[in-house]
């Protein structure tokens, strides 16, 4: 499967098939048993994704499903965390100065409602912390990113505030993988779908044609011995 540059590749699947695991894959977080990722450097190098560095190196950024646990750290300041994922490309040195202006850039470019950039991201709603998890990524000029779950705990404003996010990104070239459980999120944002069953990939629906009963017919191809339901009968 190919993710092109201004492209929201959708990743469906029921509970339990796999898809989230995929995204950690991605990011070089788990090892694959088999296959290869392959991704290209900001200079055109072809580089094998094995670990959270080669994605790095790529320009490949994260967001977790589990954001309290794996994306943000809960008691820093907003200011650190969004400086976290960056500090490669800030050099040798890193001035205060430089780390002040970075945060105010993306808390003013995201709407992160917030007291001061030295506020605590355990203090803020879901939805400000997951804005947060974005600028961490934006900021880093990741140009491909993984989300898993992205408006998983917030609000119905929030979710239409990151749809609209997610759709400038996109214009912007971002390349975005959707990992979601939420089907109407997926058939709503996504050029393309590919669906998983148990570990595989048992179909992709290109974004006109999605609709939930004909990603349900693939979720659903494969048995929990992995024998497709078609033979198991």
């Amino acid at each position: 499967v190919t993710l092109h540059e201004g492209e929201i590749l959708g990743v469906a699947g029921l509970s339990g098939c796999g898809m989230h695991q995929l995204g950690r894959v991605l990011f070089g977080l788990d090892k694959l048993t088999e296959g290869k990722v392959q991704a290209f450097r900001p200079d055109g190098t072809e580089v094998t994704v094995r670990s959270v560095q080669d994605a790095l190196d790529s320009s490949i950024g994260y967001i977790s499903k589990d954001r309290d646990k794996e994306a943000l750290v809960l008691p820093a300041s907003i200011k650190d965390n969004l400086v976290l994922a960056n500090l490669n490309r800030m050099g040798t040195f890193i001035l205060p100065k430089k780390e002040r202006e970075h945060a105010k850039e993306q808390i003013e470019s995201l709407a992160i409602k917030c007291s001061s950039m030295n506020q605590a991201v355990g203090e803020l709603s879901g939805g400000n912390k997951q804005k947060v998890s974005f600028g961490k990524w934006i900021g880093n000029k990741s140009r491909i990113i993984i989300m898993d779950s992205p408006t998983r705990g917030v609000d119905i404003g929030v979710k239409t505030t990151m749809y609209q996010l997610i759709a400038r990104m996109k214009k912007e070239g971002y390349s975005i993988l959707i990992i979601s459980e939420e089907m109407p999120e997926l058939i709503g944002m996504s050029n393309r779908i590919i669906v998983m069953c148990n570990g595989h990939i048992t179909g992709e629906v290109e974004g006109e044609e999605a609709t939930q009963e004909r990603i349900m017919s693939f979720a659903t191809q494969f048995d929990l011995q992995g024998k497709s339901t078609t033979e198991s009968k």
